[in-house]
Parts: structure tokens; sequence; C-alpha cells
């Protein structure tokens, strides 16, 4: 089987090597991204409504302690909704600013997915046009047609063809499930967000009237 896999690869002509180099891309960032969704996303969940239920109970500073036990960048996410000590407004820009950084986080090298999604396709046709015209090329050279004449290079061309869509499909496939991961995500914590900024003030602003 393997020998079999290396000869047909081969066959492919030159093209395959470049999209050899796409297809380990493509899976690094795959296994990359799928680790970091399948941890965040459940501790995100987890953090929000840990923070959510503490802040509920009127307890804001172990709301503020439930954060500062996470990383950093997940814990200035939810320490900019509970800091009361500015302005509503300027914790709503901390708190955006703070989400933002989390998109660019969830979308990192995302980039990758989608360039090699677009490129492959048309360097799999690059390998088309190659065997096409090595199988003209064959029967100039050898004054003949037929199969047998044409074949090395039509079997290049259909392998490099191949090659290309099953890196560009697998690509544009992940490139799209992790982008709209993402954006569930940032949608399910801004609202998130915006509850606790909602709760922390609205606490702020009853404490301060008492």
């Amino acid at each position: 089987m393997g020998n079999n896999l290396a000869d047909l690869f081969l066959k492919g002509g030159w093209v395959m090597w470049p999209l050899l180099v796409f297809s380990v891309l493509t899976w690094a960032v795959i296994l990359e991204r799928a680790f970091v969704y399948l941890t965040l996303r459940p501790k995100l969940n987890r953090l929000a409504q840990t923070v959510a239920r503490t802040l509920g109970g009127g307890d804001h500073q172990a709301a503020r302690q439930v954060c500062n036990g996470e990383r950093p960048f997940l814990a200035e996410l939810f320490l900019g909704a509970l800091d009361t000590k500015h302005s509503r407004e300027l914790a709503e820009r901390i708190t955006e600013r703070n989400r933002m950084r989390l998109v660019s986080y969830l979308k990192r090298n995302l980039w990758i997915l989608g360039t090699i999604g677009s490129a492959s396709p048309f360097l799999g046709l690059l390998g088309t046009v190659i065997g096409i015209v090595r199988a003209f090329h064959d029967m100039a050279e050898k004054g003949a047609g037929g199969f047998s004449v044409v074949a090395a290079g039509i079997s290049e061309a259909l392998i490099a063809t191949a090659a290309g869509l099953m890196v560009a499909i697998l690509s544009l496939i992940m490139y799209n499930i992790f982008v709209t991961a993402a954006n569930q995500t940032v949608a399910s914590l801004k609202l998130t967000l915006e509850e606790l900024l909602d709760s922390s003030f609205g606490a702020s602003k009853t404490a301060a009237q008492g």
C-alpha cells in the first residue's frame, strides 16, 4: 500500500511536492486549532458561568478571585467587566478590546487554511496542464497516437488534479468550521460580558445609593 501511494505520488509530477507541503501545513493548523477550540471553549463557558453565579450572589470580590485564578488573557476578558472603579463607558471599551484580542487568538493561522484552500486547485490545474502538454509532446515525439503513448501524461494530469482538489476541499471545510466556531464563541461571549457589565454596575450603583 505504501509503495503504491509513493508511486502514485511520484507519477503526479513535481507539483505534488508543493501540494505535499500544503497538506502538511493544513494538518498542522487543523490539529493546533482543534486543540485550542476543544480546550478553550469549555473553559470559557465554565468560567463565565462561575463568574456570573458568584456575581449574582453579590460577592464581587470572589468573582474577581475566580478570574485571577485563570490564565491572564482569559482573566482580562472578565476583569474588565467587573472593574467598577472606572465609568461604565470605559469598562465597555476595555471589555471590547479584550474581546477583540480573543477574536484574533481564535482566528490565528486560519488565513493559512484559506490561502491553501484557494491556491491548491490552481496548483492542481497547473499539474493538469503540464500533464496534458507532456501527453501531446509524447505524441509528437513518437509520431503516433493511442492510449499507450499519452497514458503517462494523462495520468500525471489526473493525479495532480485530484491531489489539488483533496487538499483544497479539506482546507476550505476546516476553515469554515473554525471561523464559524470562532464567531459563535465570540458572539456568545459578548452577550455574557454585557450581562456581567449590567450586573457589576447595577450592583455598584445600588451600593452607592444605599
